[in-house]
């Protein structure tokens, strides 16, 4: 993959955090009821799934959707990661220990692991 890419990858991971981030404020989701966060996870994952499927045909060209969905899932999760880390754990002090009371964020560090990589598979076997 190009540094061109990757310069795009990045961007936007941090575009689809802000998003996050900024729908969140001003608590980061804190402040909203339990059985909202609940349904947020879930609508975000339903949505996750066309946007992935999207992605992955709009921003690659190779037909390598498997590998292609492999770096997308990092972009998405390791990125994200680090700038709640920064943000939750240095920022406003609470530590590594975000991560149980930001659980929804969390769930996605996990999620989008198991949730592109399916869509790229599925769009492999379309391929084929």
């Amino acid at each position: 993959m190009t540094t061109k890419k990757h310069l795009q990858l990045l961007a936007y991971s941090f575009f689809t955090w802000l998003t996050f981030y900024l729908i969140g404020l001003p608590e980061y989701y804190q402040q909203w009821w339990d059985w909202a966060k609940v349904l947020v996870v879930i609508l975000a994952t339903l949505v996750y799934f066309p946007v992935s499927r999207y992605t992955l045909c709009k921003f690659w060209d190779d037909g390598r959707h498997l590998a292609n969905a492999r770096w997308l899932a990092l972009y998405l999760t390791l990125p994200l990661f680090v700038y709640d880390y920064l943000l939750l754990a240095v920022y406003k002090d609470l530590g590594i220990g975000f991560v149980v009371p930001y659980w929804y964020l969390t769930f996605f560090y996990f999620s989008f692991w198991v949730q592109i990589p399916y869509v790229g598979w599925k769009l492999q076997q379309e391929t084929r």
